[in-house]
């Protein structure tokens, strides 16, 4: 460890007082006057004298114990005992209880919790004991939020995505252009980001007013309120270095500074951007590909001359810097090459920085605005540029999608098997063979008998068979650190457990189709509850005479409705949810818990939603022209019990008549999924058929078992699951169909 120097010749001699608060002197040995206290944080005065007479102090010789000798073998070069000192130590620290604890590695620590410090010269080089200081020492986090980044938010490395190289080997980027044609970039806006850019712009302005580049943390690893030791660790490092006070114990690190790269990644993002797009060779001419590129060069050649970062950094320093003309000549590069609609943020950045010229009312802060202002219209020119290379290259990037995805697939089949993929396809095939037939209406007799097919074909009707039964009835849960009520928090490309490798690329989508699954099946299960409690009778002895309620189509939707406004969850969370034991930690554990909690009271409010909707159909048996009123049509409280106990019996994972229903969707869904997406050929031409969904006078899939208000919800199932399966038998039909996937 390094230490303050600056003690004289009498360095025994106390010049203020002791820096620990629990080694206070008798009061009256040092004389209060009318001076404040020094601050352990700011430089003695030179005048002070350099030594001074200690005062004798009486003390109680039985309080003291004898120093240990060190032995002769320990002792110093120069000869003399280094004697130890008694506990607890001597309190005359030199000068200031700031202590450089030295050099935080560049690398993050790995693991995290090992503790980053590196204390230079040993424990003596300080004058402070060893066991005065923190053991062990308490570790920082470098990726700390508390800590803001060194780099702005928005720099090359966040805009590399957008790059066309980088956007012509995304096969998740390439995959999702085909489910979604309007498919655009858009500025990220959430929540941390915001905080992290909030938090690095603060820190800029900070040091540039007044150069300040410290963030402290206490003697747990906490965030703690800046203690700043600018002046005692001077010039600014370039590695983050380590400060202890130990009056307030608190550690500071004292970061490197901000500016210089802000300046250099300003100007590197700013060339890059207004460069030419590297892939538009095969779409422009090489005329004007050479005239751009000459204007690039002529451009970047013109800023550079006039955006020099060590030039603006010493005009910072002695407060000289005058932004106006530079970001005047910024606007006029960015105004040739942006959309017409960023002319305005162009001006308005311009005028920010003009602001700052000398006899302006701007300050440093309206300078780091004009900065900040570039930044994000750069970025929203990094995004329009993009955009417009996806909308150029969008018919080659989807014509070569199944090419692309499956030379993909083979280069993750490097570290990943397909054994989960061939469990699951054969599976689906022997879910088939006990079917035996199928219903569709462009065959012969309207059914699809399986055995008759060919190989493709089996592989393709097992594809579509395994697909929906992904949907409704997941291999596993979604981890609880992915899921929310409102539905999957689970980024696109991310791998489930138990499902094919092959639908790797469509995690998101499937889970949110199982999700959807899961409402649909809640709702089905709340519409039957609903007709049983219309024809509910509480009396004990039921009338022979009594007219029977009559449930209209539209009393089916409008409950359905009524139930949707209701919700303040997912309807199909009891299903969905993971099994709370399966957390490790404690606080998933508790939100678990809270979010089944919530979902709990919302089902009981649809609950009572629906036995008043029942009883005003009740009602209006014996009187049509009743009008419904949740004041005059109070469900009955037997009514409302025989709800309650139907509510936590059926709606949770163990329900047989939650499987039940569920299973009749799902039949309904695959009759439709087969219906649209299977190919029929025609037995003249071999050409494959539009396929037929419904054929005239066949009732609809779903009709005739209860469901003719879920209608369109097993369409939109259908369709959406028709357009995956298409897409995903388009890149990997090739690969079922090889020996090894079906085996009879």
């Amino acid at each position: 460890m390094l230490v303050d120097s600056g003690s004289g010749p009498c360095s025994n001699a106390p010049r203020q007082h002791p820096s620990a608060p629990w080694l206070s002197p008798p009061s009256g040995l040092w004389p209060s006057g009318d001076s404040p206290p020094v601050s352990p944080l700011v430089e003695m005065p030179d005048q002070t004298p350099r030594c001074q007479k200690r005062p004798r102090l009486e003390r109680d010789e039985r309080a003291l114990r004898p120093m240990k000798r060190i032995p002769k073998r320990q002792r110093s070069p120069g000869g003399s005992p280094l004697l130890t000192p008694p506990c607890p130590p001597s309190r005359f620290w030199r000068r200031s209880d700031i202590r450089d604890m030295g050099i935080v590695p560049v690398q993050d620590p790995t693991p995290m919790s090992e503790s980053i410090y590196h204390v230079r010269g040993g424990p003596c080089a300080s004058g402070c004991p060893q066991h005065l200081l923190p053991s062990p020492l308490p570790p920082i986090n470098l990726n700390s939020p508390h800590i803001p980044v060194l780099q702005p938010t928005i720099n090359r490395r966040t805009l590399q995505e957008l790059d066309l190289n980088a956007i012509l080997r995304n096969p998740q980027l390439r995959h999702d252009l085909l489910f979604d044609s309007g498919l655009q970039f858009r500025p990220t806006s959430g929540r941390r980001k915001r905080e992290l850019s909030e938090r690095y712009w603060n820190a800029v302005t900070r040091e540039l007013e007044t150069g300040c580049t410290c963030v402290s943390f206490d003697m747990g690893g906490k965030p703690a309120s800046c203690v700043c030791v600018c002046r005692r660790v001077t010039p600014i490092p370039s590695h983050p270095v380590v400060a202890l006070s130990t009056t307030r114990r608190i550690l500071t690190l004292r970061m490197p500074s901000r500016i210089r790269p802000l300046l250099v990644e300003f100007l590197d993002l700013l060339v890059c951007v207004i460069q030419p797009l590297s892939g538009i060779s095969g779409y422009v001419s090489s005329a004007t590909l050479q005239s751009q590129m000459q204007q690039h060069a002529a451009q970047t050649c013109r800023l550079r001359s006039i955006f020099d970062p060590d030039l603006i950094e010493q005009e910072i320093k002695h407060g000289v810097f005058d932004p106006s003309g530079l970001f005047e000549e910024i606007g006029e590069v960015l105004k040739a090459h942006c959309a017409p609609m960023r002319d305005q943020a162009v001006e308005t950045m311009v005028a920010v920085a003009q602001s700052c010229a000398p006899g302006g009312d701007g300050t440093k802060h309206d300078a780091i605005r004009a900065i900040r202002l570039c930044l994000d219209i750069l970025e929203h020119m990094k995004l329009d540029i993009a955009n417009h290379q996806l909308q150029t290259l969008r018919p080659f990037l989807i014509e070569t999608s199944g090419q692309f995805e499956l030379k993909a697939f083979g280069r993750r089949k490097i570290q990943v098997s397909v054994d989960v993929t061939k469990a699951w396809l054969q599976a689906a095939h022997q879910r088939m063979v006990v079917a035996a037939t199928l219903p569709h209406a462009a065959y012969p007799l309207s059914t699809i008998t399986y055995s008759s097919l060919n190989r493709t074909m089996k592989a393709y009707l097992c594809a579509l068979e395994g697909l929906t039964e992904l949907v409704f009835n997941p291999p596993s849960r979604i981890p609880l650190s992915q899921l929310s009520h409102t539905g999957p928090v689970l980024s696109s490309s991310t791998a489930l457990p138990d499902y094919p490798e092959t639908s790797f690329l469509d995690s998101a989508r499937l889970v949110t189709l199982g999700a959807e699954a899961a409402d649909t099946t809640v709702m089905y299960m709340f519409l039957m509850l609903y007709r049983q409690l219309v024809f509910f009778d509480p009396s004990t002895q039921p009338s022979s005479s009594r007219v029977l309620p009559k449930v209209t189509d539209a009393d089916l939707a409008q409950l359905k409705t009524e139930i949707r406004d209701v919700a303040t969850h997912r309807l199909g969370y009891c299903f969905t949810r993971a099994d709370e034991s399966t957390a490790d930690d404690p606080q998933l554990k508790a939100l678990h818990t809270k979010e089944w909690e919530r979902w709990q009271k919302s089902a009981r409010d649809i609950v009572l939603q629906i036995a008043m909707r029942a009883t005003h159909v009740q009602a209006r048996a014996k009187s049509p022209s009743a009008e419904f009123s949740p004041l005059t049509h109070a469900p009955d409280p037997r009514m409302l019990q025989l709800a309650e106990r139907w509510l936590e019996t059926n709606l949770c994972q163990a329900s047989a008549l939650g499987g039940l229903l569920r299973k009749r969707l799902r039949e309904a869904v695959f009759h439709r999924v087969v219906a649209t997406a299977f190919p029929a050929r025609d037995n003249v031409t071999g050409k494959i058929r539009a396929s037929v969904d419904d054929a005239p006078g066949r009732p609809a899939a779903g009709s005739a078992t209860g469901m003719e208000a879920l209608l369109d919800e097993i369409r939109g199932l259908g369709d959406k699951l028709t357009k995956l399966s298409l897409i995903h038998l388009g890149v990997y039909l090739p690969l079922y169909e090889q020996v090894g996937f079906i085996q009879d």
